[in-house]
């Protein structure tokens, strides 16, 4: 009986069973975390002091999961001043984990699989809203009734693998110029070597939530991400936040640049590329696979232009990509392959 996997997941014990109302999509995503310790900030060229971002975490240090319905805002979340705390986490069988991307991943897949758990097998569509384009996701017909069973089943994989495809889209459009914040680029976290990963393992652990109780509410998911989340955390060997420190400070000059300041795009000098389903974390040897079945038979993410102004973010690529109608996740290697070379090429150049 699902009720007991309820319980398992140490909740409170107490079986509800509602999915009713509407749920709000994630606002955006948490302002966290490029990789570094004690980063500087500068604003229109001009360094803000007194302004020093440590983004080391405990286990213990990380709070309630909030879902991210925008109620906990970016200045609370950068200075950890909400109930939810986000930073850098390093373990020893998954690296760096980034706790805010972790938690971005995780809510989109409860959203998503309460959007599409009812509709997986037919035809309909999903508007996300844009990120430099407009991102759709159209759901497929499989030309059958399924059972609830199976739509749960479905919608909960198709969730999770989508919510990931949805971070790399982000990963790609931060190098292309996305500013969350108008006036401060992104590109010091684009394709950041603990990003993709952190992602995935919020995916991962949505996963097994949904997998676990099926008809689970808002609510009883963020107690059970709470508790799944630090579970993990710990599993993957998870060190204290001054141990965290120093394995950073280890890599400047490898992985990242304390010379540098936010948000200067040679702050981070290490980045993977990678779009891969099937993961396996940098920084650590042997470390934990996370994989990510694809779902593509019940639906495609769709990435399509906004406007013709939009089109001077990419106006670098090949004119056969820039003329296409709309991107999907078949062109995402592509655009991450084009971003890799450029970065080699600009890095000959300031050598």
């Amino acid at each position: 009986m699902w009720c007991k996997g309820l319980i398992a997941l140490v909740l409170s014990g107490v079986c509800f069973v509602s999915q009713a109302g509407v749920i709000t999509a994630p606002q955006g995503v948490r302002p966290c975390c490029a990789f570094g310790t004690d980063l500087g900030v500068a604003f229109a060229g001009l360094s803000m002091p007194f302004v020093n971002i440590k983004n080391t975490l405990d286990v213990t240090d990380i709070g309630e999961h909030i879902y991210n319905d925008g109620k906990q805002g970016p200045i609370s979340s950068l200075l950890g001043l909400g109930e939810e705390k986000n930073g850098l986490i390093f373990t020893k069988k998954g690296g760096f984990i980034d706790t805010a991307h972790v938690r971005d991943t995780a809510d989109y897949t409860y959203y998503l699989y309460r959007r599409v758990v009812h509709n997986i097998g037919k035809c309909s569509k999903i508007d996300l809203g844009p990120e430099l384009k407009l991102r759709s996701i159209k759901l497929n017909s499989c030309g059958q009734v399924l059972s609830l069973a199976t739509r749960q089943e479905k919608a909960a994989k198709f969730a999770a693998v989508t919510a990931f495809r949805l971070a790399q889209w982000h990963e790609i459009a931060q190098w292309f110029g996305l500013k969350s914040v108008a006036g401060f680029p992104e590109l010091a976290s684009a394709f950041s070597p603990e990003d993709l990963y952190s992602n995935m393992l919020g995916a991962v652990v949505a996963l097994e939530i949904l997998q676990t109780v099926p008809k689970i509410d808002k609510e009883q998911f963020i107690a059970a991400f709470n508790h799944k989340f630090k579970g993990k955390l710990r599993e993957l060997g998870a060190v204290s936040a001054d141990e965290t420190e120093q394995k950073i400070l280890q890599l400047d000059g490898i992985w990242w640049n304390s010379k540098q300041s936010l948000p200067n795009k040679w702050l981070l000098l290490k980045r993977d590329y990678s779009m891969a389903l099937t993961l396996k974390p940098n920084g650590v040897e042997d470390g934990v696979e996370l994989s990510l079945q694809s779902a593509e038979r019940w639906g495609v993410l769709k990435l399509t232009d906004l406007d013709d102004s939009k089109h001077q973010h990419f106006k670098m690529l090949p004119i056969e990509l820039r003329s296409m109608g709309y991107w999907t996740v078949e062109h995402f290697e592509q655009l991450a392959d084009f971003a890799k070379q450029a970065d080699q090429m600009e890095l000959q150049l300031m050598q």
